[in-house]
């Protein structure tokens, strides 16, 4: 993972957009333990995040232009069917929503909102997986516009 920098606007999956307050070492029994201290100001909520897992939870700088760009883009493409079976959807959904990737997140909104073509029908976790999903990409689509002068990626 490329280094965060302090007062750096994050990305974390299922938070969305927070500031990185500080990098913090907290001691517990003997062992010291580097953690990213984000901030998101819509919760009022502060989550320590341990620096070596920081990358497999999702944590990560803003997307690009670029990258909100492409995303588009592939939102427009051709849908892939979900799998019928609910449990199979949910873990699909799931793993994407937890990548917190934004094109993983762009296919959770555009192959639900699909469903119908092919008669699937959605379940409440279709319904609140395309919810969570939609707010994620509206809080980031909303912070990248907000700053268009952040350096790409």
């Amino acid at each position: 993972m490329n280094e965060l920098k302090v007062g750096e606007l994050l990305f974390y999956p299922m938070h969305g957009v927070g500031l990185l307050e500080e990098k913090v070492a907290l001691s517990l029994e003997g062992q010291t333990k580097n953690y990213y201290k984000l901030y998101f100001n819509e919760l009022a909520l502060n989550v320590l995040v341990p620096l070596e897992s920081a990358k497999q939870l999702g944590v990560r700088a803003l997307s690009s232009l670029e990258e909100m760009e492409h995303s588009h883009i592939h939102f427009f493409s051709k849908f892939r069917k979900l799998p019928v079976l609910t449990s199979e959807r949910k873990n699909l959904l799931d793993t994407k929503l937890r990548s917190g990737k934004l094109l993983n997140l762009t296919e959770v909104i555009r192959d639900l909102i699909c469903a119908s073509k092919y008669e699937l029908k959605l379940t409440a976790h279709d319904k609140s997986s395309l919810q969570i999903a939609s707010n994620m990409v509206n809080k980031r689509t909303y912070v990248c516009c907000e700053n268009p002068h952040r350096p790409s990626k």
